[in-house]
């Protein structure tokens, strides 16, 4: 665990406070599903009702943009930034986790709290914890050999992977459910079938064999595309902790992440999620509070001392790249 809170996150979390952003924003939720669950429904009956293959297919990608807005959503009902109250999340986290999107949120939930709780610890971090990459060239000599080729170009295969995020989703949600205890796990099983099943009966709508099989590579690759793009970019490339080199709270999330600079159209696509150390600094903010946030966050650092980075989207796209690449440099030598 990071070393107990220190006065300077007391002092940054009262500023915040008092400029009422920790406050619920039920209205901006609300809006935001309606808008996303009416784009859904769109999304679904092009698919149904048109004939042209080419609207099908191009129906496809706009339902992975839709149902990857849906999962950022998800992604905050979570973190409570949408609702505090336990019943009404629970709620969502079963309608929208498990049925719309057939993924068990306690799945989701157990993941992306150890992530939060040790961002970049090369030994307890999930979100850095793959078998054919490694963020550290300390971590190849614990990878099995057989995947050193894989390693070797890393920065590239993990690229190659992102639209496969998806379906590794579902396996994880899967074996979750299998292996470990889990809330209401009859009805989350019994919401992730019913999904299955009218996703399955939804694909018999699309046409031939070879146009459905389209559609669904189409929609699996790009929603996975997407959403991995959205996370790859936040910490991926920062400095790593590890048990003995922990900081404060504060210097710790701060320090582990990266902010993508902020505009409407990356607020949008991100999800506000490109107001990565704000987030982490603050989890159950809502989202439209996070530019604001960090206005403060970066004034605060500023007098504390402490490095608050931020780079333009394709940079941060780059430095990840480069970090992979040059990280696994010993196997190519």
């Amino acid at each position: 665990m990071p070393l107990p809170a220190n006065g300077d996150y007391a002092e940054l979390r009262r500023i915040v406070r008092a400029e009422g952003l920790l406050e619920e924003q039920d209205l901006y939720y609300w809006s935001k599903f309606a808008i996303c669950l009416l784009l859904n429904a769109i999304a679904i009956t092009i698919a149904i009702v048109a004939s042209h293959p080419v609207i099908i297919l191009a129906d496809a990608v706009f339902f992975a943009f839709t149902s990857t807005q849906i999962a950022l959503l998800s992604h905050d009902v979570i973190h409570r930034q949408a609702f505090r109250g336990k019943r009404e999340n629970a709620i969502l986290q079963l309608v929208i986790g498990n049925l719309i999107l057939g993924l068990s949120h306690t799945w989701w939930d157990k993941k992306h709290s150890q992530h939060h709780a040790n961002p970049n610890h090369i030994d307890k971090d999930p979100d850095i914890q793959m078998p054919f990459v490694v963020f550290s060239s300390e971590q190849i000599a614990d990878r099995p050999r057989w995947m050193y080729p894989l390693i070797k170009f890393q920065a590239v295969v993990l690229i190659l992977v992102f639209p496969l995020q998806v379906i590794s989703m579902y396996a994880m949600s899967v074996q979750h459910l299998l292996t470990e205890p889990a809330a209401r796990k009859p009805l989350q099983w019994t919401l992730m079938a019913i999904h299955f099943i009218l996703a399955a009966w939804f694909l018999t709508f699309i046409g031939g064999w070879l146009l459905t099989t389209a559609f669904a590579v189409i929609y699996l690759g790009l929603f996975g595309l997407y959403n991995s793009s959205v996370f790859a970019s936040n910490h991926k490339g920062m400095p790593l902790t590890a048990d003995g080199k922990r900081l404060d709270f504060f210097r710790e999330q701060v320090m582990t992440s990266r902010d993508v600079e902020g505009h409407p159209i990356t607020d949008f696509w991100y999800g506000g999620l490109n107001y990565q150390i704000e987030h982490h600094l603050f989890p159950t903010m809502p989202r439209n509070n996070l530019p604001r946030a960090r206005e403060i966050v970066l004034s605060f650092c500023g007098e504390k001392g402490v490095d608050h980075y931020s780079t333009s989207l394709w940079e941060a796209y780059r430095e990840t790249v480069v970090h992979l690449h040059r990280e696994s440099a010993s196997l190519r030598a």
